[in-house]
Formats: C-alpha cells, sequence, structure tokens
C-alpha cells in the first residue's frame, strides 16, 4: 500500500527575514556579545583558562538584566 504523501508547498513566495530591521533590548544584545564571545573564544571553551573579558561580558549582561528587572519592578508598582 501506498502511504498518503504530504502536498507539496506552493510557489508562495518566500518569508522575508526581520532581523536586519529589528533592533533587539539592550538585555538581549549584551547576552549575545556575551554569548557570541564565548563561543568563539578559545580560552572560554577550555576549562581549564580563565577569559577576562567573558567575565566582564557576562557581568555586563547581568547589569543589564537587574536594571531592566528594577525598571519593569517599578512600572508595576
Amino acid at each position: 500500500m501506498d502511504e498518503r504523501r504530504d502536498p507539496q508547498p506552493g510557489d508562495e513566495s518566500p518569508r522575508r527575514p526581520v532581523a536586519a530591521a529589528v533592533t533587539l533590548p539592550p538585555v538581549q544584545q549584551a547576552w549575545s556579545r556575551y554569548a557570541t564571545h564565548t563561543l568563539a573564544c578559545p580560552a572560554c571553551r577550555d576549562i581549564d583558562q580563565r577569559c577576562e573579558e567573558s567575565g566582564r561580558l557576562y557581568r555586563a549582561w547581568q547589569a543589564q538584566a537587574d536594571a531592566a528587572y528594577r525598571r519593569l519592578r517599578a512600572e508595576t508598582a
């Protein structure tokens, strides 16, 4: 027996990516800088090494996240 096959996609035009036109919030930008550095840095990927830049970026992300939380909390109080 032949199994039912899903229909082929139509000739619809593909969706265009929006990311190039969008600016991320500061918290997400800080996390992106930290994650991008950590994934590319050889010292960050080695458990026996320490990377000062990674620590600085992580603390910057934490500060951004804490500030955003305080602002949100003040707005809802």
